[in-house]
């Protein structure tokens, strides 16, 4: 049972690093920067292979590159597990260069799932990657602060567009 479990848990560890992998060289601007991805099954540890098949430390990579790595380990776990399920995003942009940000929007955040939720700051979406993203959006919602009453309130809109709540 044990060499039965041991096999099960590979080949589901091989499925997922080839899905991130995959994700990860979608989302990047630089996708020969990592050739390959290993998952350690006793650690659960992640390793990088660089296009010289040597190990690249993660540290090398920059913030936002990161943070690809992790929206590629969320999604790659999306796919594999086949799942659908509703993805919520806080914050998704706020890292990442230009490049990296338009990447996000035109290869993640329309694929993703069939619902996703984006939560982000005011400077995070601007009007172009606002617009690049309305074909996929159904709603949009601010949070407004009271400073009088100390209170929030939600009310439809983004907070440049103002509007409905409703995408035209």
């Amino acid at each position: 049972m044990e060499k039965y479990g041991s096999a099960l848990l590979q080949r589901h560890i091989n499925k997922l690093e080839v899905a991130v992998l995959q994700s990860f060289q979608h989302l990047m601007r630089k996708s020969a920067l990592v050739r390959d991805l290993r998952i350690d099954t006793e650690k659960f540890t992640l390793t990088l292979v660089g296009p010289d098949d040597e190990e690249l430390d993660p540290s090398r990579l920059s913030a936002g590159e990161r943070q690809l790595l992790a929206v590629s380990l969320l999604w790659g776990l999306a796919k594999v597990a086949g799942n659908r399920l509703p993805s919520v995003i806080d914050t998704p942009l706020g890292r990442l260069d230009s490049r990296h940000r338009e990447h996000l929007v035109d290869r993640y955040f329309p694929h993703a799932s069939h619902q996703v939720l984006l939560l982000s700051t005011d400077e995070e979406i601007d009007a172009y990657l606002f617009s690049k993203l309305k074909p996929s959006i159904a709603h949009t919602y601010m949070l407004v602060h009271d400073d009088n009453t100390f209170t929030t309130s939600v009310e439809p809109g983004y907070w440049w567009a103002g509007g409905t709540g409703h995408v035209a």
